[in-house]
């Protein structure tokens, strides 16, 4: 009786890229090296590599140089704001209609009368964008700004919200946005911070470093949260008495020390995002003050932030600030207005008394988010209702 030998199916050992790598010591590889290298992207890889925040070259010209992102915590009432409803005025204290289907809100009701706005609506610029009078600052530069009126969440909670807002998921682990922009930007100073985070007042942002953490990405890439606009970088200058040549000494067998350590903890980003952000600390002595220095604005400049109004002081210094960080070549730039200090007072998440709420945080934000001044043939814009990207 003959009887066939059935041989086991193995998966392959390796593919056709670690038989480059491996087949005749490796010699293939060379090729697919200098075809990188032609490209420039071995050029870029190495130096990424030795300098993960280094710019990086772009695959297509792009306008954009750099990020500001504002973010209004709490949420502004888009009913209130830009989405202007007539046909709701018209059924205001109707039920909603059956062609709808069953209806339950994220607070439970259900089968409750439909509510109008009680705002004033203008529509304004060559688009005819719908404004409310809470806004009459950000109507003047109306043209630049897009209403995108299709967002939506996967939550219904505060930290949901928040969370999938900056890193794009309910959940934690995701890098924020401006982890992501640089990931894969860089930055085109690297004597200032990649990502810089400013908050209006000393209250947690709900959800805490997440919205601006690098997630499963390296640490190196998060954002740097600094002081209020009087004082963004505390600390930032060396003791008297020490020179820069000794502090450079410090800085320098302190890297060596933490260096040694970290390589048998190779898996810890963070030490490698530490080590770094010691030796930008010590760059940034000499840039960062002329770069963080308002005094070096015009009045009429401070006057168009809203910074000789008590109400839209502290905003419209963070708005001003982020703005010369850009100048400055930092990347990304992102202002948080409102914090869960005091629920229905720091922030804008109006449970009870909307009109209250958004009248103080509107006229607190409004004439900094439109403020703007001429340089030269670029305009440079504090921000728009939601982000701003600088033009080069």
């Amino acid at each position: 009786m003959n009887a066939k030998a059935v041989v086991p199916h193995h998966e392959p050992l390796f593919n056709r890229r670690d038989f480059l790598a491996r087949a005749g010591a490796g010699f293939g590889a060379l090729a697919l090296t200098y075809l990188l290298e032609r490209e420039s992207l071995l050029a870029s890889t190495v130096a990424a590599a030795a300098n993960p925040l280094a710019a990086r070259p772009q695959h297509f010209p792009a306008r954009a140089k750099s990020v500001i992102f504002l973010f209004m915590e709490g949420g502004p009432s888009h009913l209130d704001t830009f989405d202007y409803k007539p046909k709701l005025r018209e059924m205001a204290g109707q039920r909603l209609p059956e062609s709808f289907g069953p209806v339950i809100t994220a607070m439970g009701e259900s089968e409750s009368p439909l509510l109008a706005d009680r705002r004033q609506w203008k529509q304004y610029g060559q688009s005819g964008l719908w404004v409310s009078d809470w806004l009459p600052e950000i109507v003047g530069c109306i043209d630049d700004i897009a209403v995108v009126r299709s967002c939506w969440g996967d939550g219904l909670n505060h930290a949901n919200g928040v969370g999938q807002m900056n890193t794009g998921s309910i959940l934690g682990g995701r890098p924020s946005m401006g982890a992501w922009v640089s990931y894969g930007l860089g930055t085109e100073n690297q004597n200032l911070p990649a990502f810089t985070v400013l908050c209006d007042n000393n209250s947690q942002v709900i959800g805490g470093p997440r919205n601006w953490g690098p997630g499963f990405m390296p640490a190196v890439y998060q954002g740097v949260r600094l002081g209020s606009a009087v004082e963004p970088f505390p600390n930032l200058n060396p003791p008297r008495g020490i020179s820069e040549a000794q502090q450079q000494g410090k800085l320098d067998f302190l890297s060596q020390i933490n260096r040694r350590y970290a390589l048998e903890r190779p898996e810890y980003s963070e030490l490698d995002a530490r080590i770094r952000s010691y030796e930008l600390a010590f760059r940034m002595q000499a840039q960062a003050p002329e770069a963080v220095d308002l005094s070096k604005e015009s009045e009429a400049t401070k006057e168009l932030y809203g910074i000789d109004k008590d109400q839209t002081a502290v905003f419209g210094r963070n708005c001003l600030l982020a703005r010369r960080l850009v100048e400055h070549g930092v990347r990304f730039v992102q202002l948080f207005h409102g914090g869960m200090g005091n629920q229905n007072t720091d922030t804008w998440d109006a449970h009870g008394d909307v009109k209250s709420n958004h009248t103080q945080h509107a006229a607190e934000s409004d004439r900094p988010r439109a403020g703007r001044r001429m340089r030269g043939r670029r305009r440079v814009r504090a921000c728009d209702a939601q982000i701003m990207i600088r033009d080069g």
